[in-house]
């Protein structure tokens, strides 16, 4: 177990190292046992974390951008607030952590273990509060040619369905298939003006639905019938 002093002496090297100066450090903590440890509002971003004890630690609102936790122990780490973009989680263990308001965008989490961690944002409740719920599926929104150019093979008529092979990582917020939003989404993200066609999603095909980690109104699916324009 590191001290304070020694923890104190590899954050500031690292925020050397971090500036390209010549007396910086990167900080390789690799393998080394941080439990219950304070690296509130640290900077860790690009730090080789790998096997790390970090099981209880504070990290909240910690800059971990980039960085190498590759089979870290991490359970009922206190990771709220913390910037994780990019980060290689690959295989760590964060079941129990705190995830509220943690910043997974482009995260690698192949292989996590989740059981059990708070503040990561369900699928099941942002479709219940955010989409029209009818009989048989969810109302959703779409504009065409907007942003970017539609798919030759989809046949843009009322009545059609539309299908994409999807992106299912919920850390990559704009990635491949039927990208829609909530109404509100799609009004303010629709520069050129373009037709907004009410869409619906069957209950059949929600399996096919992705909704990213942080999502500010637009989802993702695999299939999605056009109702009308509105």
């Amino acid at each position: 177990m590191r001290t304070k002093e020694e923890l104190e002496e590899i954050l500031e090297k690292h925020a050397h190292w971090l500036q390209e100066d010549k007396d910086g450090i990167r900080a390789n903590l690799s393998g080394a046992n941080f439990r219950e440890a304070d690296f509130r509002e640290a900077d860790l971003s690009d730090a080789n974390l790998r096997f790390a004890d970090l099981r209880d630690t504070d990290f909240r609102e910690a800059d971990l951008n980039k960085a190498d936790l590759r089979f870290a122990d991490l359970r009922g780490a206190d990771l709220s607030d913390a910037n994780l973009s990019d980060a290689n989680l690959r295989f760590a263990d964060l079941r129990g952590a705190d995830l509220k308001g943690a910043d997974l965008k482009g995260a690698d989490l192949k292989g996590v273990k989740l059981s059990g961690c708070k503040g990561l944002l369900s699928p099941i409740d942002y479709l219940k509060k955010n989409f029209e719920k009818t009989k048989e599926g969810y109302i959703c929104y779409k504009t065409f040619n907007s942003t970017y150019t539609t798919p030759e093979y989809w046949k843009i008529k009322k009545g059609n369905i539309i299908s994409e092979a999807v992106n299912p990582c919920r850390t990559t917020d704009c990635g491949c298939g039927v990208n829609i939003g909530t109404l509100e989404w799609v009004k303010d993200n629709n520069p050129g003006d373009a037709e907004i066609w009410k869409c619906l999603i069957r209950w059949e095909w929600l399996a096919g639905v992705v909704v990213p980690y942080h999502t500010n109104g637009k989802i993702r699916c695999e299939k999605a019938q056009l109702l009308e324009v509105i």
